[in-house]
Order: structure tokens, then C-alpha cells, then sequence
């Protein structure tokens, strides 16, 4: 595991799965995505975990959609890491192949799932088939297009994965491994958020990895101190959480970017800049 002083913040500012009437702060549209973007990188984020949406606020793996989230970022003098998500959502028109496409845009960094997906929710059930031949197409096509790969693991199998599929596509190190902890009440063999399981999930990490964590409802905050403590980084945001704390709805995905860096600074780290968190990444420094 690579260690620095330097916190990398993420945040995810909207969901593949969408919690409309839920909380009416997530941003659906690709103007109110970068708005979000753009006020959480004002409070710390230095990368932006984006699952693409339609101008009719739908998830989409559209690369124009994708492209135009980008632009509306930049065009704000934003600098964030901008990572989007090949995940198809629950739009009966997409299928896992359609995640391809967000290549197309030339997204900076690309999400990527160790495991196959077995969700539930407001219609129904889903399954998400990553299997072990699709990831490594994925995979060696995000590498081929020079987007940095975020491996996303939920449990000691996701690990056994990665190992894996980096065994199998020579991958540019270090590795960025999302552990994403507490997901049980909506998905199939993940893991909960307990102070044990992660500290066993981080000793299994691979070497030459650096990690960040996120918690899912109400494990969001004590998984991302538990991370800070460990010297890996943090996710936060209304994909994860919909909740600033119990019973009271957060008003933005950058309230809670602020209240984290406001931990982590108190803990002793630094906050990473978008820059610094390339360098550490190994990503391409932005073009002017």
C-alpha cells in the first residue's frame, strides 16, 4: 500500500440507480452535475466519480452526454479528476455493452467493478453480468484509451478479482482500489461497514495500490475517518448518502466534501489538490 500525508477527496455527486423523491438536492441533469462538481471542488474534491446523465436527467453511457458534463466542469476554470461510471444503470434500453461507449469521450479516469452485480430496487431486481471476460475487455480498453482504471471491490472476493484481472491485463501502477463497504441492504455478497472488515479488506490490498473508501448510508462518515486513520483516502456524496446525519437530508454532495476535509484536516492530513492527486495517481497532468 503506497501511503502519503496527501488526502485524496472523491466525490460522487449522483447515482446510476436514481433516488428520485428521495432527496430533492441530487442533481439529475448535466448542468446540475457540474454545478455540484464545480461547489464541491470550492470545498476539497479533488476528483469527481460521475455516473453520466441525460439532458432529460436519465442515466446515460452517452458520450455526448458525457462530454457535456466535462465541458460545463471546465468551462467553471474547474480542474477536478473527472471518472465516469461504464455502469448501465436500470434503463431497459442499456446493457453492459452500451458502457463502452463513455469511452468515446476520453474520460480521464473510468470506473470499473470487480464483481458481478445482483441489486434490488424500486422496480425490482437487476442483474449486472461483469463477468471475468468483460472485465478484461473493459480493462484493456480503458488502458489502451489511457484512462486510469478505479477498481471498485466490495468484499474479499472483489480483491481475489483484482488480483486477477491485473495478473491477466498489464495494468500502469499503482493501482486505485475503491473498497465500497455497507451496500448488504440493496446488494448481493458485499460486505458491511464494520471497523474489522475493512481493516482486513486494507491488509489484503494488492501491492503497489493506493485505496480510498466509501461507506454507504450511514457508514459514509465512520468508513471515511476509519480510511483517513489508515492513510488511504475517501468518497463521499448523495450516491453514497443521502443524509448529512441521522433523519436530516443533506443539502449537497459538497457539505459533505466539507465536513470530511474538515475531519482529515484536524487529523493531521492535507488535503490533495486535483494536481497533486494526478501526480500521486500517475494520470496525465490536465491540458491547458
Amino acid at each position: 500500500m503506497i501511503e502519503t500525508d496527501k488526502l485524496i477527496i472523491c466525490v460522487a455527486p449522483c447515482a446510476s440507480i436514481p433516488h428520485e423523491g428521495s432527496n430533492p438536492y441530487i442533481p439529475f441533469t448535466p448542468e446540475e452535475i457540474a454545478d455540484e462538481v464545480y461547489r464541491s471542488w470550492n470545498e476539497g474534491a479533488c476528483y469527481a466519480d460521475i455516473h453520466a446523465q441525460s439532458p432529460e436527467g436519465k442515466p446515460s453511457t452517452d458520450p455526448d452526454d458525457v462530454r457535456a458534463i466535462i465541458s460545463r466542469i471546465r468551462e467553471k476554470g474547474c480542474d477536478i479528476i473527472c471518472e465516469f461510471s461504464p455502469f448501465p444503470g436500470v434503463e431497459k434500453a442499456q446493457d453492459i455493452e452500451s458502457g463502452f461507449r463513455i469511452l468515446d469521450a476520453n474520460p480521464e479516469m473510468v470506473s470499473i467493478s470487480t464483481q458481478v452485480h445482483v441489486f434490488t430496487h424500486a422496480g425490482g431486481e437487476g442483474v449486472i453480468l461483469w463477468t471475468r471476460s468483460f472485465l478484461e475487455r473493459l480493462t484493456r480498453e480503458t488502458v489502451k484509451r489511457n484512462a486510469k482504471p478505479a477498481f471498485f471491490v466490495f468484499g474479499v472476493g472483489g480483491l481475489a478479482e483484482l488480483n486477477r484481472l491485473t495478473e491477466k491485463v498489464p495494468v500502469p501502477k499503482p493501482y486505485l482500489v475503491s473498497i465500497t463497504m455497507n451496500m448488504h441492504k440493496c446488494a448481493q455478497n458485499v460486505s458491511p461497514f464494520t471497523p474489522q472488515n475493512l481493516m482486513h479488506l486494507v491488509s489484503q490490498l494488492p501491492a503497489d495500490s493506493i485505496f480510498m473508501t466509501n461507506g454507504i448510508d450511514e457508514a459514509q462518515t465512520p468508513a471515511a475517518v476509519q480510511s483517513i486513520l489508515l492513510g488511504g483516502h475517501v468518497r463521499v456524496g448523495l450516491e453514497d448518502s443521502l443524509y448529512y446525519s441521522k433523519g436530516v437530508l443533506a443539502k449537497s454532495s459538497a457539505e459533505l466534501v466539507a465536513r470530511i476535509a474538515r475531519i482529515a484536516t484536524d487529523l493531521g492530513r492535507k488535503i490533495a489538490s486535483p494536481a497533486e492527486a494526478r501526480e500521486l495517481l500517475g494520470i496525465p497532468k490536465l491540458k491547458s
